[in-house]
């Protein structure tokens, strides 16, 4: 039982700094946050009807 909780909490703690590490690195840069595309992508104006 304990190798599985220490493989268990080996993945947590590799996720958790994966995650801290995205906060950091999305928190001093913002231009990753605008090349990730945060905002919708704006739609094409429709071409006139004729």
């Amino acid at each position: 039982m304990s190798r599985k909780l220490g493989a268990f909490a080996l993945a947590l703690g590799i996720l958790v700094g994966a995650m801290e590490l995205k906060t950091l690195v999305t928190a001093h840069n913002s231009t990753v946050i605008m090349a990730n595309g945060v905002s919708p992508v704006p739609k094409l104006p429709l071409p006139p009807s004729n």
